[in-house]
């Protein structure tokens, strides 16, 4: 009987050690679980309450008190590296290039079209998802010494357009039925209707408005066609949730996607009056709109087209 007790009694203390140990790896789960929601709840709270970096270029808009500001873009500008504003040697290399070429505007990307951040972001989120790929390392010190040669910059935000964390995170994917959609390309997105998807948007432009950028480019604030209907994307609802979480003087344009090579049908070839044909048959630009031009052509060889056809609002980014 005492064996049969003592073997009881050794079979209950392992059942409760095992209980334990479970007990505590739920608790360990639950603890890294709840600081990392912290950790991102604090994203907010510091962006939101942090001083903006004083920005001595003022932003014109139009509208009155009652009205909803627009602006009329008419800036030309050429795309440059984010990882070239290094405040050093290649941010001096990129203003001696954009001054020959005769531009005052630049492109950078904040966020680039496969998902990954273009600056030195501190976001938890964006950290936690291994987003940030040769980034701007001093973005803020090259924003000023732009300005201080009356360069201004655009700074481009790809939306919901996303392959790195819709892959990783379901909180943030948008889903065809139970499965991540991906369109004809095999790309995924960012849910619109995601509370997380826009307070990652909406942290994005506050932390680089705090660093000093005042021009905000969206694109791909539309998703593809074939997975629209029923979602809450679109520009005005994107910016309309954006607007309140930075200052007055931001500026907030959507993208307007062009190819622009010039290829004449009638000769069979690319030239000059094929890239004239193409330019003229473009639809104009709405208020809030700026021309997003991809080219295989020279910067300068199509920028010149676009002057000369009275084009405004634009920036241009050269493929290999």
């Amino acid at each position: 009987m005492k064996k049969h007790t003592r073997k009881t009694r050794s079979t209950r203390e392992k059942q409760a050690q095992s209980q334990k140990r479970k007990r505590n790896i739920l608790i360990a789960f639950m603890c890294v679980v709840l600081v990392c929601v912290g950790y991102i709840g604090t994203d907010a709270f510091m962006l939101r309450h942090a001083e903006p970096v004083s920005q001595h270029e003022k932003v014109t808009q139009k509208g009155g008190d009652n009205e909803k500001k627009s602006a009329k873009i008419k800036y030309r500008a050429v795309n440059i590296p984010s990882v070239a504003l290094d405040n050093s040697v290649m941010l001096s290399s990129v203003i001696n290039e954009v001054e020959k070429k005769k531009f005052s505007c630049v492109s950078i990307e904040l966020k680039r079209e496969d998902g990954t951040i273009g600056y030195a972001s501190n976001l938890t989120t964006a950290d936690t998802f291994g987003a940030v790929s040769m980034p701007a390392t001093k973005l803020h010190d090259s924003l000023k010494a732009l300005r201080a040669k009356d360069i201004t910059v655009l700074a481009r935000i790809c939306c919901y357009k996303d392959n790195v964390i819709p892959k990783k995170s379901s909180e943030f994917a948008l889903k065809d039925g139970n499965k991540l959609y991906t369109d004809s390309n095999g790309n995924t997105y960012l849910n619109p209707d995601s509370d997380a998807t826009v307070n990652y948007l909406k942290d994005i432009v506050v932390e680089s408005y705090n660093l000093g950028v005042r021009f905000f480019v969206l694109s791909d604030v539309k998703l593809p066609d074939g997975i629209r209907k029923g979602h809450r994307d679109g520009f005005n609802n994107l910016v309309n949730a954006l607007k309140n979480e930075v200052g007055g003087d931001a500026v907030f344009v959507e993208a307007k996607k062009e190819t622009l090579n010039g290829w004449d049908a009638e000769d069979g070839e690319y030239n000059l009056s094929g890239l004239n044909n193409e330019i003229s048959k473009l639809e104009g630009l709405k208020n809030n709109q700026i021309y997003l031009f991809e080219t295989k052509r020279t910067v300068s060889e199509l920028n010149k087209a676009l002057k000369k056809n009275k084009i405004k609002g634009y920036i241009i980014i050269e493929k290999d």
